[in-house]
């Protein structure tokens, strides 16, 4: 499928769904981690997980992402 000849079918491609997803990713201990991934492994909500990511301290370990709140030093 030629996407110039259809535009509307860009953002169904291979490549544009890898491109989206990389969007979404975080890289935990070196290793890239989706969202849901994240959430999952914690046992949290995908919103929780979303914030806990975009928090720090970076970089991500799960120690610091298992902490609900962050301890101030």
């Amino acid at each position: 499928m030629d996407v110039r000849l259809y535009p509307c079918h860009a953002k169904s491609t291979r490549r544009a769904g890898l491109v989206r997803a990389a969007l979404f990713a975080h890289v935990v201990e070196g290793k890239s981690y989706t969202t849901r991934q994240i959430a999952n492994r914690l046992d949290i909500s995908t919103g929780a997980a979303l914030e806990r990511a975009k928090r720090g301290p970076f970089p991500l370990t799960w120690a610091s992402l298992q902490q609900s709140r962050l301890v101030k030093s």
